[in-house]
């Protein structure tokens, strides 16, 4: 277990080649082959709260089934095979890896959250390879000078860098809270937020700031300290944001998503917007199946337009950047509906019997929210495990009525 928390963060060499399929998912892979040749010692409960592991089983079989629905729909259109600059992709194999991406992390959920090891010792492994990915982020920034390689890190790109990072500072602030005699109070709290920052992910700038902002403004106090918070917060938030911007010091971050020609910074933010144009356009073809499982990237290049039409040079699979314009695109209603209820039922557990460590916990997975309105995969193993770790902090006991005011907002 704690070689895998260590290996979470791992998608890359620093500056170099990626892992196919990442560490953690190659960790999975070979856990898995040598419990085949011991089946007598898996040991899993039969115990579902929530009915989570039902839930995940029957949108795996829903996204087989869609995988088959795919290739049907796209081979009677002569688009099963997409013809790039760079060589032909099929959609069969871009299909099978999905599905193996969902074997994986749903093996992974239930790993962690079934685990027979404390969850404090998990956060502490989770946190130590936190700062081990820190460590080798910064190093790339002495490597090489290359912008995009040194907001990945250890990662594919910036973007999954940003969000394990924002989970991490939510890990690393419930561990705070737990830790004994005051352990790992601040060290790996600061860690997490350095490894922010070298990920330089607007989009995970911005939600970090929300979520602490909300869990300072609605922490528990009188009601007249509670005005003078929101208030604070209104008021120092976009001052502050606003003087960083005005001496160049945001990262970026306001011509990312303030301009509107196209330019380095900007791109990504018009691109991700074309994208989910695309996806909804599709989404409105089929509401209700969907095109098929990882059909959008066969289905999109005919529907871009505006300025993307001069820099899409087709060497590329398009991705629709959004979770939810490509759930809705590719598994339609169904699927969407599918996902909603395993995530609605996990809230819902963590809200029930979450204990004084559930604010932490769920902002961890609002986070995740989000993020995922410009992220490129649900697929993506540290989520699932963040997941499973926060289900396995659950006590087995029924937790009190929430008293606190963003308890209620959560309600």
């Amino acid at each position: 277990m704690a070689c895998f928390m260590f290996a979470l963060p791992h998608f890359a060499v620093p500056a170099g080649a990626t892992y196919r399929p990442p560490a953690a998912s190659i960790f999975l892979l070979l856990w898995a082959f040598f419990m085949m040749l011991q089946p007598g010692s898996i040991r899993m409960k039969l115990a579902d709260p929530g009915g989570l592991r039902r839930l995940l089983i029957v949108f795996f079989l829903y996204c087989i089934v869609s995988a088959v629905y795919g290739y049907l729909n796209l081979a009677g259109q002569g688009l099963a095979i997409l013809q790039l600059t760079t060589g032909d992709v099929f959609y069969p194999r871009v299909s099978a890896e999905r599905l193996l991406q969902l074997l994986l992390v749903i093996v992974a959920f239930e790993v962690v959250r079934n685990s027979s090891h404390d969850y404090r010792r998990m956060m502490r492994w989770w946190l130590i390879g936190t700062t081990g990915a820190v460590v080798l982020h910064a190093f790339t920034y002495l490597i090489t000078s290359d912008f995009l390689l040194q907001r990945a890190g250890t990662f594919n790109e910036g973007n999954l860098a940003g969000l394990y990072y924002l989970l991490s500072v939510f890990v690393a602030l419930e561990y705070q809270r737990i830790a004994p005699d005051g352990r790992g109070r601040w060290h790996f709290l600061l860690i997490a937020m350095a490894g922010m920052l070298l990920s330089r992910s607007a989009a995970g700038v911005v939600v970090l700031v929300f979520l602490l902002s909300a869990k300072f403004a609605f922490k528990p106090a009188r009601p007249s300290s509670r005005v003078m918070r929101l208030l604070l917060v209104f008021l120092l938030i976009p001052s502050i944001g606003i003087g960083l911007a005005n001496v160049g010091l945001d990262f970026g971050i306001s011509e990312k998503l303030f301009e509107e020609d196209v330019t380095p910074n900007s791109f990504s933010r018009i691109d991700r917007l074309e994208s989910i144009r695309g996806a909804l356009q599709l989404f409105g073809d089929a509401p209700v199946w969907g095109q098929g499982l990882q059909t959008y990237g066969f289905l999109s290049n005919d529907l871009i337009e505006g300025p993307l039409l001069t820099y899409y040079d087709e060497s590329y699979r398009r991705i629709a950047n959004n979770i939810y314009a490509e759930l809705g695109a590719e598994l339609g209603a169904v699927g969407l509906l599918l996902f909603s209820a395993f995530l609605a039922s996990m809230i819902r557990q963590v809200l029930k019997r979450g204990g004084a460590g559930r604010v932490n916990w769920l902002m961890g997975v609002l986070g995740v929210l989000l993020y995922w309105n410009a992220f490129p995969t649900y697929s993506v193993v540290f989520i699932w495990g963040y997941f499973g770790m926060m289900l396995k902090s659950l006590p087995l006991q029924q937790a009190k009525r929430p008293s606190s005011s963003l308890d209620r907002v959560f309600t």
